[in-house]
C-alpha cells in the first residue's frame, strides 16, 4: 500500500482549519540537471530535504525509468528500491530533519523534450499532470509541494558562432557561471535558479535556447522579463503587446499581490499547447510571436493573461484532484476575459461570452460530463467555469465577488483547494445560495438556459447581434438601409460582418453596392469575412478586390490571392508576380500557400519551378515546427511522392514530440508501404536515416 508522502508544512498560523499532519513532509528540493540534446538524455543531482513526523517503513519518490546513484541519507549510503516508476526508500531516516542525495541518469521519453537540429535547437519541459518525474526525481500528487532550486548546466561547442544558448527555470536568477572544457572544446555554463515559496512539482520548469530579452517593471515592481528568438527580435513589441497593462490590471482585479518574485514568458518552437504556466516562467508556443500583420489575424493578449493569472489559480492555491481542475481552469479564463474588456472593451466582453454559450449549448447535447468531474472536457472546465463565475459574479456584485476571491487567495495561498472552500468564503461575503449554485453550473452537464441568457441579455449589442441573425431570412431590399447604416457605424465589427454573412447567396448586382462599402470602412475583421465568404470574384469588382492584397492581414491577403487566381487565372502570372516575396506569418503558411498555387498553376519548365519545388520539401525537414511541416507535407505528397529527402524527412516525422506530427507520419508511411514501390523506395533510405528512425520505418513497413 502507498504511503502518502503529505502536505508542505509551509502554513501561516492564521490558518485554523483542520488538518492531518503527514507521516513525511518534504519540504525542498535543490536539483543539478545537465540535459544533453546528441544523446537525447539528462544527468543529474538531488539534495532532497524532508522531515519524519511519525514512523513509517517505506519513502517514496516518483521517478520514470531512472537508475540512480551514491544514495545517501544524512550522509551515510542506504538500501533503496528502484521499481521504474518510484524510488524506495527503508533505512537511514530519522523522526525529524533529514537530508537525500543522489545522482540520476534519465532518457525521458515525455515531459522534457528536444527540438530542432544540432545547430539550431531548443530544450523544454511540459509537466503539467504527472508527467515531471520523467525527467526529475520529484511528486505526482499535486497535494504535495517544497520549495525547489534548479542549477541548470548548458554545454554547446566552443568554436560555434551562434548566440549563445540561455537556460531558464522557476524563480530567481541568483547565479551564473560560465567555464571551458578546452581539450573537449566544450563550453558549459551554470544557470542557478531558486525559488523561496512551495510548488507542486508539475510546475517545475526548463527551457534552454537561443534568447534575447528585455526586462520591464510592474507598477508593484515586479521584473517582467520577456524572451524572443534573435531572428524575432523585431517582433518583440508586437508580441508582448499590452502586457504590462495585463500585469498590472490582473494584479489589481485579483487584490492579492502578484506571489512571486519575478515573471518570465518564454516562447518556445513545437511547444504542445496554447501555454503553461510553470510558477514564475510560463512558456508559449511560437505560433504567437508576431510582426505587426500577424498580431491582426492572431495574438498573445488572450494566452499571455490566462497563464499569468494562473499564478495565483493553479500556482499559489492547487485544486486537491481533477475533480476540481475548474478552480484553476475556470478563474484563469474568467480573469483572462476580464483583462480582454479592459484591453478591448465591454462589447469584446460579451461577444466571447456570447460564444462560449454557444459552444457550451451545442456540446451539452453530447456532453454529459459535468464541470465537477475529472474526465470533464476543456470545454467545460474553461469556458463553462468562467461563464459560472461571471454568474456568481452577476449575481452577488462586483464588491462581493472580489472580496470573496482575495479572502480565498490569502486564507489558502501556497496549499491545495477543493470547491466547497471556495463556495464557503463566498456564503462569508453574500446572502447566495451555493448549493443550487453548484448543482446547476458544476454538477449538472446540462446547459443553464435561463442563467446564461440572462446575463447576455444584459449587453446591448448581444441583443442587437441576435436581432440581426433573427433577420437572416427576410429579403435583401427590406434590410438595406439597415445594413448599409451598420456598415458606416462604428458599431463592433461583429455586426457587420453579420451583414456580410446574410449576402452570401444574394445576387452580387444587388450585393455590390454593400460590399464595396465594407471594404471601403477599412475594418480588418470585416474584410476578412468578405475575403472568407466571397470566393468567386466578378470581374466589375476585381479592382476594388485586389486591395485586398495589401491589407495588413496574412489571413486577407491569402484568402484574396487563391480567390483572385482561381477568377481569373488567365492573369496567374501577374498575380505570381505580386506574391513572389511572400513570407507571412512564423508558421509559413502564407509562404506554402504561395509555392502551391504556382507549382499546381505552372509547367515544370517555367523559370521558378525547380526553386520552389525545393523550397517547399525544404519546410518539411525538421529545422521547421509542426505547423509549417504538416501542410509543406500534405501539399508536397500530392505533387512528389517518390522525392527521397521528403520520404526521409516523414520518416524523422515519427519521433516528434507532438503526436499530431508522430500520426501523420506514421498514417503517410502505412498509407504508402502497401504499394511496392514505396516500400522498394523506403528500403533504399534505410541506411541513410538514425538508428531509431531505422526502428520505426521497419516496425512500420511490417505492420
Amino acid at each position: 500500500m502507498r504511503i502518502r508522502i503529505g502536505y508542505l508544512l509551509f502554513l501561516y498560523s492564521c490558518i485554523t482549519w483542520a488538518q492531518t499532519l503527514p507521516k513525511v513532509d518534504f519540504i525542498a528540493l535543490n536539483a543539478t540537471v545537465l540535459p544533453n540534446f546528441e544523446k537525447k538524455d539528462v544527468n543529474g543531482h538531488c539534495h532532497f530535504v524532508f522531515k519524519v513526523n511519525a514512523p513509517t517503513d517505506t519513502i517514496r519518490i516518483d521517478a520514470k525509468a531512472m537508475r540512480f546513484s551514491g544514495i545517501l541519507i544524512n550522509g551515510k549510503a542506504v538500501e533503496y528500491k528502484n521499481n521504474g516508476k518510484e524510488l524506495l526508500l527503508y533505512t537511514g531516516f530519522k523522526k525529524g530533519k533529514n537530508q537525500l542525495d543522489f545522482d540520476y541518469y534519465a532518457q525521458p521519453k515525455q515531459a522534457l523534450y528536444y527540438i530542432g537540429t544540432a545547430q539550431n535547437y531548443q530544450i523544454w519541459t511540459q509537466g503539467q499532470g504527472r508527467y515531471t518525474s520523467h525527467w526529475l526525481p520529484s511528486f505526482d500528487d499535486v497535494n504535495e509541494k517544497l520549495t525547489f532550486s534548479i542549477s541548470v548546466t548548458t554545454l554547446e561547442n566552443e568554436e560555434a558562432t551562434r548566440t549563445s544558448l540561455t537556460a531558464i527555470s522557476n524563480g530567481e536568477l541568483v547565479q551564473k557561471e560560465t567555464f571551458r572544457a578546452i581539450q573537449a572544446g566544450k563550453i558549459y555554463t551554470t544557470w542557478n535558479y531558486q525559488m523561496k515559496k512551495p510548488m507542486a512539482s508539475y510546475l517545475v520548469m526548463l527551457a534552454i535556447g537561443e534568447f534575447v530579452f528585455q526586462t520591464h517593471h510592474s507598477a508593484t515592481g515586479i521584473p517582467l522579463e520577456r524572451y524572443i528568438q534573435p531572428k524575432d527580435a523585431t517582433k518583440m513589441d508586437y508580441t508582448y503587446m499590452h502586457s504590462d497593462r495585463i500585469f498590472d490590471f490582473l494584479e489589481k482585479e485579483i487584490g492579492v499581490k502578484y506571489p512571486w518574485k519575478i515573471y518570465r514568458q518564454v516562447p518556445v518552437r513545437d511547444f504542445l499547447y496554447a501555454g503553461m504556466e510553470n510558477t514564475t516562467s510560463t512558456i508559449f508556443d511560437q505560433d504567437f510571436v508576431v510582426d505587426s500583420i500577424a498580431n491582426n489575424d492572431r495574438n498573445y493578449v488572450n494566452v499571455n493573461a490566462h497563464e499569468l493569472a494562473h499564478h495565483w489559480f493553479g500556482d499559489l492555491i492547487t485544486a486537491k484532484s481533477g475533480k476540481h481542475h475548474w478552480l484553476q481552469e475556470g478563474f484563469a479564463t474568467y480573469y483572462a476575459l476580464l483583462a480582454e474588456k479592459e484591453i478591448f472593451g465591454d462589447d469584446y466582453f460579451y461577444q466571447q461570452l456570447y460564444s462560449y454559450a454557444n459552444r457550451i449549448k451545442v456540446a451539452a447535447k453530447s456532453d454529459t460530463i459535468p464541470v465537477m468531474n475529472e474526465k470533464a472536457s476543456s470545454l467545460s472546465f474553461y469556458q463553462k467555469g468562467a461563464l459560472a463565475l461571471h454568474y456568481l459574479r452577476d449575481q452577488i456584485g462586483k464588491r462581493a465577488f472580489d472580496k470573496t476571491v482575495k479572502a480565498y487567495l490569502k486564507h489558502y495561498q501556497y496549499t491545495n483547494v477543493e470547491t466547497a472552500d471556495f463556495l464557503a468564503f463566498v456564503r462569508k461575503y453574500a446572502d447566495f445560495d451555493t448549493e443550487t449554485f453548484q448543482k446547476t453550473w458544476l454538477e449538472s452537464a446540462a446547459y443553464p438556459e435561463k442563467e446564461i441568457n440572462a446575463c447576455l441579455q444584459k449587453s446591448a449589442f448581444i441583443q442587437e447581434l441576435i436581432a440581426l441573425q433573427k433577420d437572416r431570412s427576410k429579403p435583401l431590399r427590406d434590410k438595406l438601409d439597415q445594413f448599409r447604416q451598420l456598415l458606416q457605424s462604428q458599431k463592433f465589427w461583429p455586426l457587420k460582418s453579420e451583414v456580410i454573412y446574410q449576402l452570401k447567396n444574394e445576387p452580387f448586382e444587388e450585393s455590390e453596392p454593400l460590399y464595396r462599402l465594407a471594404l471601403q470602412q477599412g475594418d480588418i475583421k470585416v474584410v476578412k469575412t468578405v475575403s472568407e465568404l466571397l470566393t468567386k470574384v466578378p470581374a466589375s469588382f476585381q479592382a476594388e478586390y485586389e486591395q485586398l492584397l495589401s491589407v495588413a492581414s496574412y489571413e486577407v491577403r491569402a484568402n484574396a490571392f487563391l480567390n483572385l487566381l482561381h477568377s481569373f487565372p488567365e492573369e496567374k502570372e501577374r498575380y505570381f508576380e505580386i506574391v513572389k516575396d511572400w513570407q507571412g506569418a512564423n508558421d509559413k503558411e502564407v509562404r506554402i500557400l504561395v509555392l502551391t498555387a504556382y507549382l499546381n498553376a505552372m509547367p515544370e519548365t517555367a523559370p521558378l519551378y525547380s526553386i520552389y519545388k525545393n523550397e517547399l520539401i525544404g519546410y518539411t525537414g525538421p529545422d521547421y515546427e509542426s505547423v509549417t511541416r504538416i501542410p509543406a507535407f500534405q501539399n508536397a505528397l500530392t505533387s512528389f511522392p517518390e522525392d527521397v529527402q521528403l520520404l526521409k524527412n516523414l520518416v524523422n516525422a515519427t519521433h516528434h514530440p507532438k503526436w499530431q506530427m508522430v500520426k501523420y507520419g506514421r498514417d503517410m508511411i502505412r498509407k504508402y508501404v502497401k504499394t511496392e514501390k514505396y516500400r522498394i523506395l523506403f528500403n533504399q533510405i534505410l541506411p541513410d536515416l538514425s538508428p531509431e528512425e531505422q526502428a520505426e520505418l521497419k516496425r512500420l513497413m511490417q505492420s
